[in-house]
């Protein structure tokens, strides 16, 4: 039990440990293909924000080359158009500013007069934009606001100083200033993104603001002044922002602020060396984490079947491993058996062949030959019970045991193995005792052969290792409870006993605990007791100490058998003074030394003996003699031409009297509860088992005869 014990929890942490093994590389896998998909999703979403940089950039430099191109385009037109008059240039400027995307357009004079083309005419010096203009070398862009009453807003100051001035009749031109609204610029920019989370900055290098995404807000105006309560990671910092903004360097860095964390890109708007811009493109790292997210949902069924093929292939390898290691064992238990077997079989064979040679040295002192026929009987039981044992536990390996229950008597099958035992006994100088008065319901419903059999396994080791005056015990004890009789069987003795080592391997086939040198055995008679106990519903344990003796105890439920003992004949009836001497007795059997042993053993008892070799001869033997000729038929079982099945089949059916009433006594090898019955179902009487018991052979014939005598 315990062996089974380990192997189950073997069994369980080896299958503990092969789940650990195949999700810890699921999980491993897993991890790596979250990480992949993370720096994955990060390289595209750091590519995306450049494609909207590149984009937003290449519109902003397009659009400030366009306007400094219209500018620089007026100024053409003025030069080539020298006698113009000024007035008539101005007037064409307010028309130009009104069919474009300028506000107010600008002719600044040599003499720093500025007239707009709304006709207004101011000093250079009294105009926002006047130092940028006179510092420009050809083109420049600022940004402008605009807080006058006559006029409020952001604007972008686009602007062209020429480095000759041209001719406008008298008056001399030296430049050209447009104003433009700053939502233009953000009309060309996708200022926001990413679905809401991200926002586009067109700062200075100062980090003032020109222009950003409505969602975007700061009190004081300035993108990177923010940034000074920033954590930033993977070494940014935001000196190194301030750094990449004055070398004009692109920079990517991430950074949390006020509870969100973002990834912002720094790039150049420098152009024409015209204005310090700069285009920051900022995005959430919420966008990354929901499409790792989403992809990880996505990727969740396959990571599920993967992890049930997985633990398909899991438990298909285990069940490999599993299966070659039982057939290793199988094998190395095979050897072992057979190792074993020999040893069992070949140990009372070579005394049978022993004896048979002294019996032939001494022929003629017939107190030798009763003493080597006596030790030869033993030889052959041991041999017998050696193969009977074999055969049980192969059957029992197989799934092929099957209990049959029927009518049984406790008292009868108890007083049997009584007798069975009791010369065992005495020969040994052992005490044998039973106790079998508290049996309440003898008769219930249970498989007596196998009853019998677990009796005499237990008994038969308990006189085995009982030495000369010891004393072996059995007790039986009954309670009834409803239709069932639990019985108790108590089986003890005052051998040798067992060390604590063995009683935890004693119900393991072939084990042995070689204690007593005479000691033989499969070590086969406790497996099959415990594993027929068990079968019959019932418990078994054992109790011993070294020295002092053992106690096996075993109880079986039996249901109480209700039946009328009205006319039955008991087994074990009395012959009053019947005898076999007379009788005809047909015995069939093919083999002709089993033949002439029995032949041999039937005249002696005085019987007349007809004799044939396979079931055909019987069936013809039979119908051609008198009716109520034969007394009896001893029949075997497997034969050529028709076996002892079929044969007595057909006597059963032929048409006359004695047909369905001379006893028929099945001769078979074939020991088994199952062969039994199906003896008994082909019209046969009884079975007795080769090798033949005599003396129970000539007690079933006499029970069969009295049945007769009183039917």
């Amino acid at each position: 039990m315990r062996k089974i014990e380990k192997k189950a929890i073997h069994q369980w942490w080896t299958w503990v440990l092969v789940l650990l093994i195949s999700f810890s590389a699921l999980g491993g896998g897993y991890w790596l293909y979250y990480r992949s998909i993370e720096r994955a999703v990060y390289s595209t979403t750091l590519s995306f924000m450049e494609q909207i940089a590149d984009h937003d950039h290449l519109n902003i430099v397009n659009q400030m080359d366009s306007k400094t191109e219209y500018l620089q385009l007026i100024l053409n037109r003025i030069d080539a158009s020298r006698e113009s008059r000024f007035e008539d240039v101005i007037y064409d400027l307010g028309v130009e500013s009104r069919t474009t995307s300028f506000d107010t357009l600008y002719l600044i004079t040599t003499a720093d007069e500025v007239y707009s083309s709304s006709y207004l005419k101011s000093p250079l010096q009294s105009l926002p934009w006047a130092e940028e203009f006179r510092r420009a070398e050809n083109s420049f862009v600022i940004r402008y606001d605009e807080v006058s009453r006559e006029k409020w807003g952001e604007f972008l100051v686009y602007g062209v100083h020429l480095t000759a001035p041209v001719s406008c009749g008298e008056t001399e031109i030296s430049g050209a200033v447009g104003l433009v609204p700053i939502d233009e610029i953000a009309d060309q920019m996708r200022l926001e993104s990413f679905d809401g989370e991200g926002i586009a900055v067109v700062m200075q290098k100062s980090g003032n603001i020109i222009t950003a995404s409505q969602q975007y807000s700061t009190p004081d105006n300035n993108f990177l002044t923010p940034l000074e309560r920033a954590q930033f990671k993977n070494g940014g910092s935001l000196a190194a922002c301030r750094r990449a903004v004055e070398r004009g360097e692109s920079l990517f860095v991430e950074y949390s602020l006020d509870g969100g964390s973002y990834y912002a890109l720094f790039q150049s708007l420098d152009h024409h060396a015209g204005n310090e811009w700069y285009l920051v493109v900022r995005v959430s790292t919420q966008v990354t984490a929901d499409q790792v997210r989403t992809l990880i949902f996505r990727s969740l069924p396959f990571f599920a079947v993967l992890g049930i093929l997985i633990l398909i292939i899991a438990y298909f390898v285990y069940h490999t491993m599993n299966a070659a290691k039982v057939a290793r064992a199988s094998e190395q238990a095979k050897s072992a058996f057979l190792a074993n077997m020999s040893h069992e079989i070949r140990t009372p064979l070579n005394g049978i062949v022993g004896l048979q040679y002294l019996m032939r040295q001494n022929l003629d002192d017939r107190e030798k030959l009763a003493a080597y026929l006596k030790k030869a009987e033993v030889s052959t039981s041991f041999l017998q019970s050696v193969i009977t044992d074999v055969l049980d536990m192969s059957k029992i390996e197989s799934g092929q045991m099957e209990l049959y229950p029927k009518e049984l008597d406790l008292s009868a099958l108890i007083e049997e193995v009584h007798i069975l035992l009791e010369n065992q006994a005495e020969n040994k100088g052992v005490r044998f005792l039973v106790d079998v008065q508290e049996l309440e319901a003898p008769t219930v419903e249970g498989d007596g052969l196998r009853l019998k059999q677990i009796l005499t396994n237990l008994l038969g080791n308990a006189v085995k290792f009982t030495p000369e005056g010891g004393i072996v015990s059995l007790a039986v004890r009954q309670k009834l409870s409803g239709g069932t009789a639990n019985t108790t069987f108590r089986v003890a003795d005052t051998g040798c006993g067992m060390s604590p080592e063995f009683l935890q391997r004693i119900w393991q086939p072939f084990e042995q605990e070689r204690r007593v040198a005479s000691q033989n055995g499969t070590g086969l008679g406790t497996t099959l007791s415990k594993t027929l106990v068990e079968k019959m519903g019932g418990t078994i344990s054992v109790e011993s100490q070294p020295e002092k003796g053992t106690v096996f105890t075993f109880s079986i439920p039996f249901p109480v058998a209700e039946t009328s003992q009205e006319g039955a004949a008991p087994a074990d009836a009395p012959s009053g003074g019947w005898s076999l001497a007379g009788k005809r007795v047909l015995a069939v059997e093919d083999n002709e030394i089993n033949r002439m042993i029995v032949v041999s053993i039937l005249e002696e008892q005085g019987c007349a003996l007809t004799e044939a070799e396979d079931g055909q001869e019987a069936l013809e033997v039979f119908a051609g003699s008198p009716p109520a000729w034969f007394d009896l038929i001893l029949m075997d079982i497997q034969m050529p031409v028709m076996d002892g099945y079929e044969a007595t089949k057909r006597i059963r059916a032929l048409p006359r009297p004695d047909a369905g009433t001379v006893p028929i006594i099945a001769m078979t090898a074939n020991a088994f509860s199952e062969d039994i019955q199906r003896a008994l179902a082909s019209g046969m009487d009884d079975v007795a088992t080769k090798p033949l018991d005599i003396k129970l052979l000539l007690k079933k014939i006499e029970t069969i005869q009295n049945w007769e005598g009183t039917s």
